[in-house]
């Protein structure tokens, strides 16, 4: 990694044309950065299809289209700016929705009188019926009916909400409408709510998987079939503050991984917004039609009960993918660049499948196959979101004793004039915590998984062979003024005995 930690800097020539023009647009109205803009475009378009679509990638594995992004940026950024014009549409289409429901809720509330008054006299004159025993079956057919007739109540639908609890959220998605995405330009206060100290219901919706909610104040509810994307920005002090605070938890939980994180602070150039096209076929105005058109349908297909459409991949696409996939498996094994970051790696196919479905969409929303070009985008910008992932979670990991093991070797190696190191020598000399056999051992053990260390026993001797060392025998022998004749001696050979 280079001290200007240059791959967290975003090149968006290796976007799609569609996806520069809108930056380019988003850049020329609101000042703001290319790094801003990226995410909050993805997070507005994720709301409006996540409901109409899901994408297969390959056969057997159907990933919804939410995301959650994460944007760390100072104020004075633009970020509000951004913002409020990227969800001013959805804003607008939620009010009208609103007027909608308060003319369905006056309808409900007409239908519903009528409705008990209908309902009192076939109820009276199911229970003469019964009493006198005449005409029963007609008079209870009629009262069946009638109860098959009540007014269903509508469901408001709110589509974006800007603060919650955990419990809010659960009764918003349980008894209200199940399709929503929390967004907030302002987050620093979320951070410090119940809503990110109790990850697992964020995590379950991510996967939008149903879950059952009980409380003892009020009724049970039930969260199916929900669709919820995230847009949390925030000063990067305030994450910074909630890191230290409950930043293990919610590694640990798995709710960072779930999320696509990018700090502008930890870039020192912003990305160069060229004038990428002249044309003024594509703008702003497109861009609100397909949002509202794909809420739209996602609303009609609710109402119509309907099957999400299935967006899958071209076939040289589907190669690609399972190229990745094996890539990334790979380095998730021990010793691999992302072992430490598994959590991540492990979704590292998802989250690049959402965003190419989420991208597709807007590109080609007539058609939900995902060409070879978007996945290739949707990988670079997951990847991008990762090296954001590991330099946050370096900045605030705890250093296992493995770790520190391998930085006390690496330190000594000129000292010890070998890679053979003795047990004893560790112990007594060795990093501080790890002067106890009991907890060398352990961290001994797992470097060895790793391929780091051998252990061995030579003359009664307990051995660490330091075989993981970044110094080569040959820079080791120069450090140690070894004739170029004498550098084949056994002490300065680091491969496993």
């Amino acid at each position: 990694m280079s001290q200007k930690n240059e791959e967290l800097y975003l090149n968006i020539e290796k976007l799609p044309d569609y996806f520069q023009r809108m930056i380019e647009q988003v850049h020329i109205k609101t000042g703001a950065a290319a790094e801003i803009i990226l995410p909050t475009l993805l997070s507005v378009m994720s709301l409006s299809c996540q409901d109409s679509f899901d994408i297969e990638p390959i056969s057997g594995r159907k990933y919804p289209l939410s995301l959650y992004h994460v944007v760390l940026a100072r104020s004075g950024c633009r970020k509000s700016t951004v913002y409020k014009l990227l969800t001013k549409a959805i804003s607008e289409f939620e009010q009208q929705l609103e007027q909608d429901f308060y003319i369905e809720r006056d309808n409900y509330e007409r239908s519903l009188v009528l409705w008990n008054v209908k309902f009192s006299a076939l109820n009276k004159c199911y229970q003469k019926a019964l009493n006198q025993g005449i005409k029963v079956n007609e008079a209870f057919f009629n009262l069946e009916e009638c109860l098959v007739q009540k007014p269903v109540a509508p469901i408001k639908k709110r589509l974006v909400i800007n603060d919650s609890t955990s419990e809010g959220l659960a009764q918003e998605l349980g008894d209200g409408y199940p399709v929503l995405s929390l967004m907030s330009d302002e987050a620093g206060e979320l951070f410090e709510s119940s809503l990110l100290r109790k990850t697992p219901l964020l995590n379950s919706l991510w996967c939008a998987e149903g879950k059952s909610v009980s409380r003892a104040s009020r009724d049970n509810y039930v969260i199916k079939d929900c669709r919820f994307s995230l847009l949390l920005m925030v000063q990067p002090a305030l994450f910074d503050s909630f890191m230290d605070k409950k930043g293990k938890k919610a590694k640990s939980s798995g709710f960072l991984a779930r999320s696509l994180l990018v700090d502008l602070d930890q870039i020192q150039q912003l990305c160069e917004i060229k004038n990428v096209s002249h044309s003024t076929e594509l703008s702003l105005a497109d861009l609100s039609a397909t949002l509202i058109n794909h809420l739209q349908k996602g609303i009609k297909r609710r109402e119509n009960d309907e099957e999400r459409h299935c967006i899958t991949l071209a076939l040289d696409a589907q190669g690609a993918w399972n190229g990745y996939y094996q890539a990334v498996k790979k380095m998730m094994e021990p010793g691999g660049e992302l072992h430490a970051y598994d959590d991540y790696a492990s979704r590292f196919m998802e989250h690049a499948s959402r965003i190419a479905g989420v991208m597709q969409m807007f590109m080609t929303p007539d058609s939900t196959v995902v060409t070879l070009e978007t996945l290739e985008s949707a990988v670079y910008i997951t990847q991008w979101h990762l090296n954001h992932f590991i330099k946050k979670i370096d900045d605030f990991k705890e250093v296992s004793d493995a770790e520190k093991l391998l930085l006390w070797l690496e330190e000594h190696l000129v000292s010890n004039k070998s890679y053979d190191f003795r047990r004893n020598d560790i112990i007594k000399n060795g990093p501080y915590s790890l002067r106890r056999s009991d907890r060398l051992r352990p961290a001994l053990e797992k470097l060895q998984q790793e391929a780091k260390v051998q252990l061995f026993e030579k003359n009664g001797i307990n051995y660490v062979k330091f075989t993981g060392a970044r110094m080569t025998p040959e820079e080791l022998a120069e450090r140690l003024n070894i004739p170029l004749s004498s550098r084949g001696v056994f002490i300065l050979n680091n491969s496993p005995r």
